[in-house]
């Protein structure tokens, strides 16, 4: 049976709302927008052959076909129809073979999701990445009770923009109707809690470069050697002894390509002295506005999949993969920093970062491989939202994007690990 029939043959009923872009299209398409909209108002008979609604939206992803913004104007127009089932059906038949822009992909998931198919809404909404259709995915996944998956879903569109309407009451609701199940507990911003004055350490603190949930990094000069350091401060100076030594010792073990040096440390003191990397992460280098360096993504994005290959091969699981521990030596040569959290596989989970955090692992999975492979594609589509959204070409994209949504998507279809996902790298 074709795709277009398995849809045709759900339930639908009569809905309200649409996708919250809404028909955008500029004058030129004013007109084109007024004229679906007679044409789905008109009766089935009295529209020409071949220029009905349903007819229209099939010729979506074709030069000759309906622009985003007239054909949200025709779902609009049809909804609640007898027409509305087969001109939903047109569009994701469409986007089977062709690029069908997002927003309508986002406004046939919300009329099916209103129809009470949530696992079509879902299917549509496969590869979305805008904010309306991540919250539309979130919502389905927490009404289908799929609660994990509802919690890093929302993560992402938070990661995004915090203040995005009703994302952290989702955000706060879901987590705790997720109970004991361990979740992520750093930020991406934590407030600093240690002043540079406090440390002993032998090194002249600069100022402050990062800061996160396990201590504040400053950039600080060796006088002795005259080079430049990162200098990490745990926030509990003495009580985090342990965290530090694992965080040291496992740096050590993996040192090599991929793993940001370590180059000494003070368990009692509570610091420890890392590899200078004035380019900074790929958080920083969002934040700073410096998109194009990041293009194209195949440059830094295959040694780093090699990096978390490395890293698996030795049973380490980093556990903590996200923009800000992915540093740049040059744009060809990435490192991963932050250890804090990593452990071997099997071990039980511990903390991790709201956005970066695998749904497996958020509800209670010891530490996988899988949750880095999570983590390696959220950085990736991060990255994809930024370059396209600055009009940066980010290389070959769709077979990126492709991969992004592998890494995110279901447990069962993603890399197991790092090896394998090296070998389902484009190219």
């Amino acid at each position: 049976m074709s795709f277009w029939r398995r849809v045709k043959g759900r339930l639908f009923g009569e809905g309200a709302g649409a996708d919250a872009k809404g028909a955008r299209g500029d004058e030129a398409d004013a007109a084109k927008i007024e004229l679906a909209q007679r044409t789905a108002d008109a009766p089935e008979d009295e529209a020409s052959e071949g220029e009905g609604p349903s007819a229209r939206l099939g010729q979506i992803g074709k030069a000759e076909g309906p622009a985003e913004g007239e054909a949200i104007a025709l779902l609009r127009a049809v909804r609640g129809t007898v027409r509305e089932a087969e001109a939903v059906a047109r569009v994701l038949e469409a986007a089977v073979d062709r690029a069908v822009p997002e927003a309508v992909r986002v406004a046939c998931a919300d009329i099916l999701a209103a129809r009470g198919d949530e696992r079509g809404a879902l299917e549509a909404l496969a590869h979305v990445s805008s904010t309306p259709g991540l919250l539309l995915a979130a919502d389905l996944f927490a009404s289908q009770g799929q609660l994990g998956r509802a919690v890093t879903t929302i993560e992402r569109v938070l990661a995004r923009s915090i203040d995005t309407p009703g994302a952290r009451e989702r955000h706060t609701r879901w987590r705790a109707s997720l109970g004991a199940a361990p979740g992520p507990v750093r930020r991406l911003d934590e407030a600093t809690v240690v002043a540079p004055e406090g440390s002993r350490g032998p090194f002249r603190l600069l100022r402050e470069v990062a800061r996160g949930g396990a201590g504040t990094v400053y950039e600080a000069e060796d006088a002795v050697l005259g080079r430049r350091i990162a200098f990490k401060v745990y926030h509990r100076r003495g009580r985090d002894r342990s965290q530090l030594e694992r965080e040291g010792h496992l740096a050590a073990r993996l040192a090599g390509p991929g793993v940001l040096r370590v180059l000494d440390a003070d368990p009692e003191e509570g610091w420890i002295a890392l590899e200078w990397v004035p380019r900074g992460s790929v958080r920083d280098m969002l934040a700073r506005g410096e998109i194009a360096a990041l293009a194209p993504v195949e440059r830094w994005a295959r040694p780093l999949a090699r990096a978390l290959a490395r890293l698996h091969a030795l049973g380490v699981v980093h556990a903590d993969v996200k923009p800000a521990n992915v540093l740049l030596r040059d744009p060809g040569d990435p490192v991963l920093g932050d250890f804090g959290i990593a452990r071997p596989f099997g071990a039980p989970g511990e903390g991790g970062s709201a956005g970066y955090v695998s749904p497996e692992r958020l509800a209670g999975r010891a530490s996988d491989p899988r949750d880095d492979v999570y983590g390696y594609g959220r950085v990736i589509e991060d990255v994809l939202h930024r370059l396209t959204e600055r009009g940066v070409s980010p290389g070959d994209e769709a077979a990126w994007r492709a991969i992004a949504e592998v890494c995110i998507g279901p447990d069962e279809r993603r890399p197991a690990n790092g090896a394998e996902l090296v070998e389902r790298l484009p190219g």
